[in-house]
């Protein structure tokens, strides 16, 4: 789970920082994917506790049959997007960063995949600002993983991240390594 929310979390980062003009809505893909990356991290993190802490919904009881792992996906559901931040202090002690944030970005997840990408958001500087308000604080607590380097597994270049990160007048300040 960890490094499948971490990929699409460089995937975020990437649509994030190139324009629109590459690819019709990949900024609104781009808040879609940083929101499944949020969610899945969360996860991660929540179920290096224990497994079925991720799910507000287990398959109902069958003394005949141990619970597997096939049952947990037909009959099981995990928690929600909303539920996250409240099952996470719970169970690691963790208060996400920002939480108005991460509750806000969600929102807009929510419209753009329910309704419609809304005009006159600057989806790219919100994604920007979820990462690295929200997202980067915690991927480093919890890992000590670097969301840049998650970008830079797309082949694509830091000094763009910092050229965007200038522009929305984001303060960030890489606390880990490169490797190499």
């Amino acid at each position: 789970m960890k490094d499948f929310g971490l990929a699409l979390l460089g995937r975020a980062l990437r649509d994030a920082t190139f324009g629109e003009w590459l690819q019709p809505f990949v900024h609104a893909m781009g808040v879609v994917t940083c929101a499944h990356s949020a969610e899945i991290l969360l996860k991660a993190k929540i179920a290096e506790e224990h497994p079925l802490l991720i799910f507000n919904k287990l398959p109902k009881p069958d003394p005949t049959v141990l619970l597997d792992v096939g049952a947990l996906m037909e009959e099981g559901r995990t928690l929600t997007y909303e539920e996250l931040p409240a099952a996470l202090w719970a169970t690691t002690g963790y208060r996400i960063p920002r939480l108005d944030r991460f509750k806000d970005f969600g929102k807009l997840r929510n419209v753009i995949t329910h309704l419609a990408v809304p005009g006159g958001t600057k989806l790219d500087e919100e994604i920007y600002k979820f990462l690295f308000y929200v997202l980067e604080p915690a991927v480093y607590d919890f890992w000590k993983a670097d969301i840049i380097e998650c970008y830079e597994w797309f082949g694509e270049e830091e000094q763009y991240v910092t050229e965007n990160l200038k522009r929305y007048k984001i303060r960030f300040r890489r606390r880990t390594k490169r490797k190499g």
